[in-house]
């Protein structure tokens, strides 16, 4: 596919990921998912991150105006947050959005990696875990291995474990014994599969499960019909290498680009 189909398919599935996450978010915490003129806004009051104070696609599906981005940078500043911003892919148009963003006081910061792979087979990973598909069940303890492994306070965690069961995901542990140690989770959005909320606890890193964890997401997603599957992270540098990336790779996925975050200025 040409650049900008690909810009399409790897930032609209991520948007109506997170779209739908925020959706099932405590009706207390005001958080808001829509596709706007100028991209996918994804605004949350109480959660003071960029993961769910963002602009994902703007300039993708269509050419943006600086009137419509200008719009929707104020909305997610009104968030009142401290971490907030727009995620520029290279395919957007036109390509004085960059200009416009500074203008607005937005500067560029990190870049995160945006990757896709096809319909091939998932690679066989080994790992001492065993793999599970979480049931409602489990959600207390792909909570507590959320909090302890993306370090984010309880409540937010306790939102990530209950959206088990709900329509269009499937999440999963890895195990050592009784004990869950890792967790992830694909959301599934017409024939593309999005893989997410992933993260192991400190003590169980570098032993294969996130690996695992990812071949078998991939391997249910293709039967439940998926032909691409799409994720993102921190770009991978001499500087701050990821081993997230790594995985990525091993798993049979390549870099879509590298897009760029831009945020107000740090201080």
């Amino acid at each position: 596919m040409d650049a900008r189909a690909l810009a399409r398919l790897v930032e609209n599935v991520e948007a109506a990921a997170y779209a739908d996450l925020l959706r099932a978010a405590p009706a207390e915490w005001r958080c808001e998912a829509e596709d706007t003129p100028a991209g996918w806004l994804l605004r949350a009051p109480a959660l003071d991150a960029l993961l769910f104070n963002r602009i994902v696609a703007a300039g993708v599906n269509a050419p943006a105006t600086r009137e419509a981005v200008d719009a929707i940078v104020d909305r997610l500043r009104s968030a009142g947050v401290k971490n907030y911003g727009l995620q520029l892919s290279p395919a957007a148009e036109p390509r004085e959005i960059d200009e416009w963003l500074s203008a607005s006081g937005l500067v560029p910061r990190d870049r995160w990696t945006k990757v896709f792979r096809g319909a091939e087979p998932a690679p066989r990973m080994v790992t001492e875990y065993s793999i599970t598909q979480a049931t409602p069940g489990d959600r207390d303890g792909f909570a507590a291995v959320a909090a302890a492994g993306f370090g984010m306070p309880p409540p937010w965690c306790a939102w990530l474990g209950g959206t088990i069961g709900r329509p269009g995901w499937r999440h999963y542990l890895a195990w050592q014994a009784r004990q869950p140690v890792a967790c992830a989770a694909i959301y599934v959005h017409g024939d593309a599969g999005w893989l997410g909320v992933a993260t192991t606890i400190s003590s169980a890193r570098g032993r294969g499960a996130q690996g695992a964890l990812m071949a078998r997401r991939i391997e249910d997603g293709l039967s439940l019909g998926c032909k691409w599957f799409v994720t993102e992270t921190g770009e991978d540098t001499p500087a701050k290498p990821n081993p997230s990336f790594r995985n990525m790779i091993r798993a049979g996925f390549t870099v879509a680009y590298h897009r760029q975050n831009f945020m107000p200025p740090k201080g």
